[in-house]
């Protein structure tokens, strides 16, 4: 009997690991193959079920904890999760197995090793994670986001570069958007990763607040931000007389916000960085001081190219933010400019090259059996 292709996806804990999971299904979904999304917990699994994929949930935790009896239990989850997936991989044949990062990914990759087949994973950042570092080292190919990622990866390893999947739509919007609008509003969308992050909206308000009143009437402001703050900063905002205001914790239609957007303050996740340059967006990055400094190699690469002003943890303050903010209110052309060069980052095809290298590399045993 003839059944259809399978692929497992598997995924952390984290939009940024998901959504290039998510648009590469959606991908192979038209090509008639069946995809199955892996993720450690049940954190995005509401996402997952909307976009209509099958999820599988693996246990998993963190390795890099100190507490020992946190770190015992991670060791213990991983063997779980492994045991989990060695399972789902030997019922569920799949002719091949992408991973994305995240520790889910590591126990699904690894079963795969052990059934013998293909694995591939894709690197979203400049600087790769601890799961894809380890990973790199057993899969048959590593994907990249940037050409600068190819000096932590083995030697010995196929590497190709693929961009950043994005979503279709996202991609549709994209291409049919036009340059920033010359309205009496300049748009800011502020943006806080898939979590929110409470330092962003901190001083971003308290920079809304230092504004003179005629500076706050001409803004038109878009703030994702977390759950709990969502109430307080629509309240200051209206209370403040901004131009117009639009606060929300997760935005399903980002792509008719970046419409009249001209700047985007936000993380320099590589989610927030490849949308922001796929819509021809300035940028101003504060990247999130992670111990491995990956979110400020990714601005790096923005900033090189003159499409972002990056701002570091020291100089991310209200003050200085206002300063970089005026400065672009005065400087239309400049804006422009950014947003001109942010394109040349973007990869809007990077989910179509991604599912060519998944079913390139699948076992052609298995794909005898299968329908595609």
């Amino acid at each position: 009997m003839i059944r259809p292709m399978t692929v497992l996806l598997a995924s952390g804990a984290s939009g940024g690991h998901l959504f290039p999971a998510l648009a590469v299904a959606e991908v192979l979904r038209k090509r008639g193959v069946r995809c199955v999304i892996v993720l450690g917990g049940d954190a995005f699994a509401d996402k997952v079920m909307q976009a209509g994929f099958e999820l599988l949930s693996l246990p998993a935790s963190p390795f890099n904890v100190r507490n020992p009896f946190r770190k015992l239990m991670a060791i213990f989850r991983f063997i779980w999760g492994f045991g989990i997936a060695l399972k789902f991989v030997w019922r569920e044949t799949p002719a091949v197995v992408l991973g994305t990062g995240g520790y889910a990914s590591v126990a699904t990759l690894f079963a795969a090793k052990v059934i013998g087949t293909p694995t591939l994973v894709h690197e979203q950042n400049v600087l790769p994670g601890r799961a894809n570092k380890l990973l790199s080292r057993i899969v048959d190919t590593v994907l990249l986001t940037f050409e600068e990622s190819r000096e932590y990866v083995p030697a010995s390893v196929d590497v190709k570069v693929v961009g950043t999947p994005l979503r279709e739509t996202v991609c549709e919007a994209a291409a049919a958007m036009t340059a920033p609008p010359q309205d009496d509003l300049f748009g800011l969308l502020v943006l806080g990763g898939s979590k929110g992050s409470g330092v962003i909206s901190e001083v971003v308000s308290e920079m809304v607040a230092s504004m003179t009143p005629r500076e706050r009437e001409e803004v038109r402001l878009v703030h994702q931000c977390r759950p709990s703050e969502v109430n307080r900063l629509q309240a200051l905002y209206e209370r403040l007389g901004v131009g117009e205001v639009t606060v929300q914790s997760f935005f399903d239609d980002l792509p008719r916000y970046y419409e009249k957007t001209h700047v985007v303050i936000g993380r320099s996740g590589t989610g927030t960085l490849m949308e922001t340059s796929l819509f021809g967006r300035a940028a101003i990055y504060a990247p999130h001081q992670l111990a491995d400094g990956h979110q400020r190699l990714n601005a790096e690469v923005a900033e090189h190219i003159g499409a972002a002003i990056v701002m570091d943890a020291p100089v991310f303050t209200p003050k200085n933010l206002l300063v970089q903010v005026r400065s672009l209110m005065a400087d239309p052309l400049k804006v422009r400019a950014m947003g001109v060069a942010a394109k040349n980052l973007a990869s809007p095809d990077a989910a179509i090259r991604v599912a060519e290298a998944l079913l390139s590399a699948a076992d052609k045993d298995i794909l005898q059996d299968t329908q595609l």
